[in-house]
């Protein structure tokens, strides 16, 4: 109970002020790049309404779409729409909610050979509510295709693979396969499993935690002070304008850099990410100490921030895949999860390259004092 304490008094500090402004630049075109997303995918139904009524009612919808949803499919979808060779493998079930996925799936260029049907197995899907602000309720049922442990052993992986949390055998078999092939491994540490959200942070490459995923991962025992004592607890209050909170979140990142980690992070939604990486010398090694810092999020205006943080780890797995610094990285996946609050539709409905290289030209960016 004192760790849960700790955690969300850490976590309450880190609300924004409003934030000044600071001009980025934009990146070439670069080659074609692969990227393996491993993990869930689900069919969504999105309903559009004014607000939440505060009691039990009727409410009107002012829109309804359909989508393919779940982290891994809508981050192999945000790699597909920027350009890069995406490739989805995880469990779904051999019902017509499993069709409509794959349908889905190849509508959006994702290739889908990898793909687990799981006879007699039912396929997650979701019910979304999205208020007129953006903000949205999401209702979900994990199909059963989720607990199978139906691996297909891959003859070939690219050199980064992207990972969530919520098919665990898949998770464990491919971060295993991945680190034997030295293949970059990206986790999606969002919330819903602490448990193997703790055994999969270490095989992980990159990891970039949601605000909820870094708050179950301190509870179920992560951070630092699972492991010794730490000031992490004794952070001031304060918001995310505060240097000593945002401090301690990122001393849990530099420790997991120290750990072996290449990156670190914490997504916050429109407060931007807080991260940790190992520093490069000026021949590229890796070994010249950790460098922390705040990715600042571009200021646009928001229509639903629906699978934001899926768009931003597919686009920054894609940037690794195409051999970009992780500053760059950091930008790229910033400016693309913004432009995707910009406007419905899901997956059917993603920014392109060329749009993403206009923000980062023109956009201008919150950052913190």
């Amino acid at each position: 109970m004192r760790r849960l304490g700790a955690a969300r008094r850490l976590l309450g500090r880190l609300r924004a002020n409003p934030p000044v402004a600071a001009e980025v630049t934009g990146l070439p075109m670069p080659p074609n790049a692969a990227v393996l997303c491993v993990g869930h995918a689900a069919f969504d139904t999105v309903y559009r309404i004014d607000a939440l009524p505060p009691r039990p009612t009727k409410v009107k919808a002012t829109g309804c779409s359909h989508s393919v949803g779940g982290m891994a499919a809508n981050a192999a979808c945000s790699i597909a729409a920027l350009g890069g060779q995406a490739r989805f493998l995880g469990p779904i079930g051999d019902d017509e909610v499993g069709d409509r996925v794959v349908s889905a799936l190849r509508e959006a260029h994702v290739d889908v050979g990898d793909i687990v049907r799981v006879a007699g197995a039912r396929t997650s899907h979701s019910a979304i509510i999205v208020e007129a602000d953006g903000e949205r309720l999401i209702i979900s049922h994990h199909g059963d295709a989720l607990q199978s442990d139906a691996v297909p052993a891959l003859s070939a992986l690219p050199a980064v693979v992207l990972v969530d949390v919520r098919w665990p055998a898949g998770a464990r078999a491919i971060c295993r396969h991945a680190r034997a092939r030295q293949a970059a491994i990206v986790l999606d540490g969002e919330m819903g499993n602490p448990e193997l959200l703790v055994e999969l942070v270490p095989m992980a490459d990159h990891v970039i935690f949601s605000e909820t995923g870094f708050a179950q991962w301190l509870q179920a025992g992560g951070g630092s002070e699972g492991r010794q004592p730490h000031a992490r607890s004794a952070a001031p209050a304060g918001g995310m304008n505060d240097p000593a909170a945002r401090a301690a979140v990122l001393t849990e990142l530099s420790v997991l850099v120290s750990a072996g980690a290449t990156l670190a992070a914490v997504t916050f939604g429109e407060n931007g990410v807080l991260w940790a990486c190992r520093a490069t010398t000026q021949q590229g090694r890796q070994d010249a100490g950790i460098r922390t810092g705040h990715q600042p999020a571009y200021q646009v205006a928001v229509v639903e921030t629906l699978g934001a943080g899926d768009a931003f780890h597919g686009a920054y797995a894609l940037a690794l895949a195409e051999a970009r610094p992780l500053d760059e990285a950091l930008r790229f996946a910033a400016a693309f999860a913004a432009l995707r609050c910009t406007r419905t539709g899901g997956n059917r409905n993603l920014p392109r390259r060329a749009e993403v290289s206009s923000l980062l030209a023109r956009g201008t960016a919150r950052v913190l004092p």
